[in-house]
């Protein structure tokens, strides 16, 4: 790689660089990464949530619009709402109020349960909010990571994830340890309202703990036409930076991995007779293999920039589907081995952390919101097609095809790594 002369080293504004100032903010934002983490167990997208499908009863084209809404709601909205982020004085009220509405959302799928968990039209009401909340999501992803463009420095972002990861883990597990056994016991009724009130619950405290960072004031700007806006927006990000062209379509490839997501827990159930009671060791191994990798990971982040660290994520990445594969394939001992499956899984969730804060380094504060959202809505692209994809399962009847061609454009995204500059220490597009 060449070094270029002429390039930036971006980093957060002065008001917010003050010794202490920095260490208030980074242990308020590390315990808010934690409450959310302990919320964030109870509804994880590749065991919880395809479990409570499983309980309504449908098939794997609709586990296919989980990951669609996941990323639908994380794309277009923030792409949409951008300059109204950009715009606000402080963007740390977006984050607390967006908290609030997650947690409304999960109240209503608990109480809506309660009431007629056996209902016909009971996925549809699911789907529906659950849609509705990614898009809360997507909004109050772009607000969380830009407050901590504007207040956390770049040699201190990958500290700071594996503080929320491996603490936020200790104790997401230890939660799960205790309640998912009382919730989703292996024998007798699943009380998926205990389940998703808490969760509820936990989003209401990092709401409150989000309040408390420090965070200078921006200048108030009127959000423009949003739609017309958005599309400009996206436009001239790709057309003034050629470096975010490519790690975009570093992340478009990279998260094909998600439409995986809702059927690793379904064909552990159907290839090796696995029951619901391996929920909470999944769970408890997923979230405690992501803080094994965020204490070596983060630091690498630190010290050899992100692209060294989305480098192996993604070799780790590209060996999960095919070592699905081969276990479902192994009736007798499979089933005693699928909890590394977990462990490994947990990485995309860690990837889109990653990919966000190599963004972070591409350009100034003000721009976060803008390269972000842009981000986003290109990594949502593969998304769009899980539906269709998740009904190859049926029409093939076997997860091998979907598997293997995820796996293989995984390979595109390590081999395009190679392709791309490290901004943290200034360098040029290899030539």
């Amino acid at each position: 790689m060449a070094k270029s002369s002429k390039a930036i080293i971006h980093d957060i504004p002065e008001a917010a660089a003050a010794p202490e100032v920095q260490r208030h903010n980074f242990l308020v934002m590390a315990f808010y990464q934690i409450t959310l983490r302990c919320g964030w167990i109870f509804k994880t997208e590749s065991i919880v949530m395809p479990a409570f499908l499983d309980a309504l009863g449908v098939s794997a084209w609709v586990r296919g619009f989980l990951p669609l809404f996941n990323r639908f709601g994380q794309s277009v909205p923030p792409m949409l709402l951008s300059s109204d982020v950009r715009g606000a004085q402080h963007k740390k009220t977006i984050v607390s109020l967006t908290m609030f509405l997650l947690a409304v959302c999960f109240l209503a799928i608990a109480f809506i349960w309660n009431l007629s968990a056996n209902a016909w039209w009971m996925p549809v009401i699911f789907l529906l909010i659950y849609g509705l909340f990614f898009m809360i999501v997507g909004v109050h992803n772009l607000a969380a990571r830009a407050v901590q463009g504007k207040l956390i420095r770049a040699n201190r972002r990958g500290r700071l994830m594996m503080v929320g990861n491996v603490i936020g883990a200790l104790a997401s597990v230890s939660l799960a340890y205790w309640l998912f056994p009382q919730w989703l016991p292996a024998e007798g009724p699943h009380n998926f309202f205990g389940l998703f009130a808490f969760a509820a619950g936990m989003f209401v405290v990092s709401a409150f703990v989000a309040m408390v960072v420090i965070e200078p004031e921006d200048h108030h700007l009127r959000a423009t036409n949003r739609l017309h806006n958005a599309w400009q927006d996206a436009k001239r990000t790709f057309r003034e930076d050629p470096r975010f062209r490519r790690i975009a379509l570093v992340g478009a490839f990279t998260n094909t991995s998600i439409m995986l997501f809702p059927h690793y827990q379904p064909i552990a159930k159907e290839y090796l007779e696995m029951s619901l009671d391996n929920l909470m060791p999944w769970v408890i191994a997923q979230n405690l293999g992501m803080a094994a990798f965020s204490m070596v990971l983060g630091p690498i982040a630190d010290l050899r920039g992100n692209r060294t660290v989305l480098r192996l994520l993604l070799i780790v990445m590209i060996a999960t589907p095919l070592l699905t594969l081969f276990l479902i394939n192994q009736p007798t001992w499979g089933g005693d081995y699928f909890w590394i499956i977990f462990v490994l899984v947990g990485m995309t969730p860690f990837s889109i952390g990653i990919l966000s804060n190599y963004t972070l380094e591409l350009t100034e504060t003000d721009n976060h919101p803008r390269y972000l959202a842009t981000l986003g809505l290109v990594v949502a692209i593969p998304a769009v097609l899980s539906p269709l994809v998740s009904y190859s399962m049926d029409y093939f009847e076997s997860p091998t095809p979907l598997f293997t061609a995820v796996s293989i454009l995984l390979v595109f995204a390590w081999l395009l790594t190679f392709r791309i500059p490290e901004p943290r220490f200034g360098e040029s597009l290899p030539e």
